[in-house]
């Protein structure tokens, strides 16, 4: 018996799976990561996925000895790299058709066509205030922000018919408010807008994924990453399913999410584009990505 247990104690041990953390909110940009976590795609990889609930809880995950993988707003990696925390942009993403103005009345061309109307803003200062400014500055001619200070209270104000004369809304809000007043309308494609108001080619790239470094450049994880990805691309509405494993509100997200054309920027390949679109929100306000724009080292290697 002895001799037995000698000869297992000296058989080779099996590896133990590396562990990587993924992270993000409950938008379609997470999906991808979810996508990971549930299928395995790698021998002697575990992807392990865990939300973040602020930026506080991002920039956590990002300083610990993890590896991680995350989701975050754009302008916010940037300020994490503009603070001397150590991360790099893998990818960016472009999700097309994902932000519209809904309201009642006829299609805008123009944020001028509002005369001034109320339109539901979350946050002031925050991504979508700041694109909507560079579109046009609010005004009695153009429009007038209502910060709400909630994600979903633009849909609300909007279909109680309190306060406000249209809302900016991301999907999957704006196909639920549509669905719920049938006088509502998708007066406007926010991408549209901001092509014609910056004459950039590529709508906004608002969120990225980002590594720590922690996660060293391995080119397997990056290939599984833009795989997922792909799939999720070629039926947009199944990130619905996924998000809700975590996140049960996004249940009935599928049919908001269907209309969305994800695009998948690889980093540093696409580094243009994202570089482009912080030059812009540096002339607005220099403060929302860290006042400088991001070394070139920040987008890879």
């Amino acid at each position: 018996m002895r001799l037995l247990s000698l000869f297992v104690a000296v058989l080779p041990l099996p590896a133990l799976a590396e562990e990587i953390l993924l992270s993000g909110p409950p938008i379609w940009e997470t999906a991808p990561l979810i996508a990971l976590a549930e299928d395995q795609p790698l021998e002697g990889v575990t992807f392990r996925f865990r939300p973040w609930a602020s930026p506080e809880d991002l920039r956590k995950q990002v300083i610990a000895d993890t590896p991680l993988m995350a989701v975050a707003p754009s302008p916010t990696a940037a300020i994490f790299d503009a603070t001397g925390m150590e991360l790099q942009v893998m990818s960016a993403t472009i999700t097309e058709g994902s932000l519209s103005i809904v309201g009642r009345g006829g299609e805008l061309t123009d944020l001028a066509d509002l005369h001034g109307a109320s339109l539901a803003l979350p946050f002031k200062g925050y991504l979508p205030d700041l694109m909507m400014r560079r579109i046009a500055p609010p005004g009695p001619e153009t429009w007038q922000p209502h910060y709400t200070g909630s994600l979903i209270a633009g849909m609300q104000l909007l279909l109680a018919e309190r306060g406000v004369d249209a809302a900016l809304l991301a999907e999957p809000m704006a196909t639920l408010a549509l669905a719920q007043d049938r006088d509502l309308t998708r007066r406007a494609d926010f991408c549209t807008l901001w092509r014609d108001a910056t004459a950039l080619a590529d709508c906004p790239p608002a969120g990225v994924v980002i590594v720590n470094p922690a996660l060293a450049d391995r080119p397997e994880i990056r290939a599984a990453y833009h795989a997922a990805f792909a799939k999720l691309a070629a039926d947009p509405a199944s990130a619905a399913d996924l998000l809700a494993t975590h996140f049960p509100g996004m249940v009935q997200a599928g049919a908001g999410f269907a209309r969305i054309a994800a695009i998948d920027l690889p980093m540093p390949e696409k580094a243009g584009v994202l570089i482009d679109f912080y030059a812009t929100i540096l002339e607005i306000e220099p403060d929302a990505v860290g006042g400088r724009l991001p070394d070139r080292d920040f987008y890879g290697r």
